[in-house]
């Protein structure tokens, strides 16, 4: 975590080194200890991060004072190629990076079969998988710029479920 703060600092390469440390770890522990392991790993990362904000927050200036903002409006869309664009963005975000983040985690628990995890160990990395993977690939893809681009991350996503069940 306390690489991953550093990347805060603008080093997006020490981030990087510092997130793959931090699922290199949490692998090991899984390995080692099962869903004991990725328990106790993730509450320790957790609890790292959260002392890494409360520092930050302590050391950061006061807050200045700004002036008073009008409350933000929601538009409805007028034209009907805007409503057709945000019904897209909605199905590719929610039903289709469901379904993505789904395979890719049932994926990972065919793999963990493979290794040797017992079934409540293979069935609760499913369970902690499919959500922190659907969180991440709706991020991914609401930083798209474009609905064409949006459906990189969930293909991405299935071709790697497709991989990993094929090895398992």
């Amino acid at each position: 975590m306390l690489l991953v703060r550093l990347g805060w600092a603008g080093r997006p390469g020490v981030a990087a080194i510092g997130w793959a440390a931090i699922v290199a770890a949490l692998i090991a522990l899984t390995l080692r200890d099962g869903a004991w392991g990725l328990a106790v790993g993730t509450v320790a990362g957790l609890l790292t991060a959260l002392a890494l904000v409360v520092q930050a927050g302590w050391v950061a200036p006061g807050r200045t004072h700004r002036a008073p903002r009008d409350a933000a409006t929601v538009v409805l869309p007028r034209r009907r190629g805007n409503l057709a664009r945000r019904l897209t963005v909605f199905v590719l975000v929610v039903p289709v990076g469901f379904i993505a983040a789904q395979w890719l985690a049932f994926a990972i628990q065919a793999m963990a079969r493979r290794a040797g995890a017992g079934e409540a160990d293979a069935i609760v990395l499913t369970l902690f998988f499919q959500p922190v993977l659907w969180g991440c690939l709706m991020a991914w893809q609401m930083t798209r710029g474009s609905v064409a681009r949006m459906i990189v991350p969930p293909a991405s996503a299935g071709v790697l479920g497709a991989i990993l069940w094929g090895i398992a």
